[in-house]
């Protein structure tokens, strides 16, 4: 049996965050749990398989495969049992263009401007086309190096990434495989949440709207995407109230703009969601 999952963080570069994740997926279970990332992450497992939900849609990968996923995408990945995995994580933030002219942050459109859970499967096989899985190898060498050239190639190696990657979409999706949807009802009740989660909504109001019992709605939203409807729109508020403080809105005006009816409840899903408070992602970013 192979040990438990060790990771290896390079996070010197907030820009440019680097993780080498390697061990046995068993007891891996941060993995398992719904959330949303700060940055765009690309995901090259290196070994293992198992299968990830990107708001309502299921995708398998396995040894070889990339998942791309940008901060708006809620999603849980869940590695198969009984096997060793190993997979490299590229964080990206959007300042990882400075010093490198205008227009270049346009390298995020494949990955920004795409439907969500829609094209976030790039396949081992048109990934080693495009010199994907070379470049991921080397941005983890550059990230573990410590020559006074490899903060620079890191980055230059992960911006040479984003632009294979467009030029290979070019306007098309960057997946040459469907994701998995079993409910063409649940998808539409996730566009409409995530058209109006800012605003009063209730289980009754969708199920009303969709012409189904809320037993049925309730019953299909946790079958097909993992959690209830109600943390779903909990975890859609959070990371609009997250968004809003890096802005510099207040907290209190945060909660409310974001949809939260009540303070309190709002505080108690937060540190639930999150694992920390307001105040503490607001000090952890510097606001």
């Amino acid at each position: 049996m192979a040990e438990n999952p060790q990771r290896i963080c390079y996070d010197s570069d907030p820009a440019c965050r680097v993780h080498h994740t390697v061990g046995y997926a068993e007891e891996y279970a941060l993995m398992s749990q719904f959330h949303y990332d700060t940055s765009l992450i690309l995901l090259l497992f290196l070994r293992g398989h198992g299968e990830i939900r990107i708001e309502g849609r299921l995708y398998t990968f396995g040894a070889g495969d990339m998942i791309i996923l940008n901060p708006s995408e809620l999603h849980s990945c869940t590695i198969a049992e009984d096997e060793t995995f190993e997979r490299i994580s590229l964080h990206i933030g959007e300042n990882i263009f400075e010093g490198f002219g205008k227009g270049i942050d346009g390298l995020f459109a494949a990955f920004y401007e795409k439907k969500r859970g829609v094209g976030n499967l790039l396949h081992a096989e048109r990934l080693r086309a495009i010199g994907g899985d070379r470049l991921m190898k080397e941005i983890l060498a550059h990230a573990a190096g410590n020559g006074v050239a490899d903060p620079i190639l890191l980055r230059c190696k992960a911006i040479e990434l984003l632009a294979a990657i467009n030029e290979a979409v070019d306007g098309q999706e960057p997946t040459d495989e469907s994701p998995h949807i079993e409910n063409e009802l649940i998808l539409e009740i996730l566009q409409y949440l995530n058209t109006h989660y800012s605003e009063d909504i209730s289980l009754s109001d969708v199920a009303d709207k969709f012409y189904h019992s809320k037993y049925h709605v309730c019953h299909l939203f946790r079958e097909q995407v993992g959690i209830t409807m109600h943390d779903y729109l909990a975890l859609r508020r959070i990371h609009l109230v997250n968004d809003l403080i890096r802005r510099g809105d207040p907290i209190s005006e945060a909660c409310f703009s974001a949809g939260f009816r009540n303070y309190s409840n709002f505080f108690r899903l937060y540190k639930k969601h999150t694992g920390m408070t307001p105040q503490e992602f607001k000090n952890s970013i510097g606001k």
